[in-house]
């Protein structure tokens, strides 16, 4: 029998040993030194791996470009261009490169491509005849070598700024990884800030301070070092920091790396920054204290996970972070807050353990009861709004009003997964209006925005993603357009570069554009942070004797059309002395 054990336990062993071998060899090891620098000026960053961002985290680096446009981006290993994409918003203009080594390199926000790939594109652009196109090249077609020029740094897109958006992704999976795993410079020797500590009741027994709200530490600091006034709480409570990241040299802000939470000297929570998992964005909003950011526009990192948080990030959570505080003992709470380079804040925050009377409870949840996990349609006088499965991470209480001619839509600050539909039957208006009617939502003090409508007949629906006031509104305004460097007067376009026009349009916003050259369709590229159309003349080609007919139609998003349209003439400045 003891021999039976004996070679069980060798079994055991030497399992143990080949699982923890796989797990190794199943672990992404980054190269150090397969990629280049996608500039040829220092490296210096405006924005780092998994920064927070509106409903998403920021999937790459943003690398300076000195406030400048124009500067050489070079392919950083060899490959294939595998992708390309244009778009007046998101990415811009946007190259993919595919490397042999199961890594695909992205390159965003860029003012043009390499000469022979901007010709590629234009070409299918011109044959498709609209601007935003998705293009896969074959792996012949642009093959690239390391430090080979695919394209100029620009301010494509949804750039605030000139600057360049590097990503690093697993080919297979089209997951994001830190891009500083693989040996890019990151000069830094200052820690992490923390600007807040909040401790969180989470449920009914829960209190903190006798209170059932969410209640910010008293924060103190002695250089890296934080600690808060001590807490009385009883029940299960959860922590939340609010923190940002500084690097050496430069003004701007990054997020933190890594965060570890320790209870009486354990570890019982930590999250990495290192890889985001293909699709998991929209869990951003269960990762923070999403009701402070909607009041106050502040990203409080919850030290614990929600239920319906399926975020990868987590390398440690011992009871998903959850802290349950008993009567009479005392609790020391370690936060380490770290950067890349493993400059730490560290927190303490000690907790007695006291039963209190609780004085402020939960709110009252008002409405009707929803179930998150499956369809829930409601119904107005004058609305039906649906919300289609798993539109809420969680059960929740909704109330769908029609006040006048207002649809009412409420619920907890919550955020959502999906976008759910509003339909409008509208019936106040006249036939010759319809065409005009479009929904907004009301905010503040009855100011009006636009929203996404669609129109079949008489009927109008839109998708939104947020509660609140909508109504049906006019917009019979149309665009406005103005040429900016050419006139009917001066249409002289020999000694351009480009034909710019200023496109505004005070609600509904530009939906669609289309110019031409005698008939002939052009490219046109909108800028719409400057309010801008443009078109490069060398495009096409001009010639003295003949004259031409610039024309430009922008359609609102309702529908509102406007027309510009002028003459133009092709006279070189040594023809225009001869004549």
């Amino acid at each position: 029998m003891r021999a039976i054990f004996q070679t069980m336990n060798k079994r055991i062993f030497f399992l143990a040993i080949f699982f923890a071998f796989s797990t190794l060899l199943a672990q992404k090891q980054h190269p150090k030194d397969y990629f280049g620098s996608p500039l040829d000026i220092p490296l210096v960053y405006a924005g780092n791996f998994c920064e927070l961002r509106p409903n998403h985290f920021h999937g790459g680096l943003d690398i300076k470009t000195q406030n400048k446009q124009g500067y050489n981006v070079y392919a950083t290993a060899e490959g294939y261009i595998s992708c390309i994409r244009t778009s007046s918003y998101g990415y811009g203009k946007v190259l993919y490169i595919t490397h042999p080594n199961g890594y695909t390199t992205v390159y965003a926000h860029l003012q043009k491509f390499a000469p022979s790939i901007e010709k590629y594109v234009k070409e299918r652009q011109y044959l498709l005849e609209k601007y935003e196109v998705e293009l896969e090249p074959k792996p012949e077609d642009f093959p690239v070598k390391k430090g080979d020029l695919i394209a100029l740094s620009g301010n494509t897109g949804g750039s605030a700024g000139p600057h360049l958006h590097y990503e690093i992704r697993d080919t297979a999976t089209g997951n994001a990884y830190n891009p500083l795993l693989f040996g890019y410079p990151n000069e830094d020797d200052v820690a992490p800030l923390v600007y807040k500590v909040v401790a969180y009741p989470l449920e009914e027994s829960s209190a903190i301070e006798g209170k059932q709200v969410p209640k910010e530490l008293i924060l103190a600091k002695d250089k890296a070092s934080y600690t808060t006034a001590k807490i009385q709480a009883q029940g299960k409570i959860g922590i939340g920091i609010q923190a940002i990241d500084k690097m050496t040299g430069t003004y701007n802000t990054y997020g933190v790396y890594k965060v570890t939470m320790s209870v009486n000297g354990k570890i019982n929570f930590s999250y990495t920054f290192d890889e985001l998992v293909n699709g998991e964005d929209p869990y951003l909003n269960t990762f923070i204290d999403y009701p402070l950011y909607v009041q106050k526009g502040t990203r409080v990192q919850l030290l614990y996970k929600k239920p319906y948080n399926k975020l990868s990030i987590y390398s440690q959570a011992d009871k998903e972070g959850v802290i349950e505080i008993e009567e009479g003992l005392t609790y020391w709470i370690t936060v380490e807050v770290e950067d890349f380079n493993h400059n730490t804040a560290i927190i303490t925050i000690p907790i007695e353990g006291k039963k209190e009377v609780i004085t402020q409870k939960f709110p009252e949840k008002e409405g009707t009861p929803l179930v998150a996990s499956r369809d829930n349609m409601y119904k107005t006088d004058q609305a039906t709004v649906f919300f289609p499965e798993n539109t809420f991470f969680a059960d929740t209480y909704i109330q769908v009003a029609q006040i006048g001619d207002t649809l009412s839509i409420k619920a907890p600050v919550q955020p959502l997964q999906k976008q759910y539909n509003i339909v409008f039957t509208p019936t106040q208006y006249t036939e010759s209006e319809l065409p005009y009617v479009c929904i907004a939502s009301v905010k503040g003090k009855g100011k009006k925005y636009y929203q996404s409508t669609y129109r079949r007949d008489n009927i109008l629906s839109g998708r939104v993603k947020t509660f609140g006031k909508f109504v049906l509104t006019t917009d019979k305004q149309a665009p406005t357009l103005k040429a900016l460097n050419f006139s009917k007067e001066k249409n002289n376009v020999a000694n351009l570069e480009q034909l710019k026009v200023s496109v505004k349009d005070d609600f509904s916003g530009i939906g669609k554009y289309s110019a031409t050259i005698n008939g002939k369709w052009i490219l046109m590229e909108y800028e719409h942070k400057e309010n801008l159309l443009f078109f490069t003349l060398s495009d096409k080609y001009f010639t003295t004797d003949e004259e031409y007919i610039f024309e430009l139609t922008v359609t609102d998003k309702v529908g509102n059309e406007s027309v510009l349209s002028i003459p133009l003439v092709y006279k070189p400045e040594s023809q225009e002395k001869k004549n």
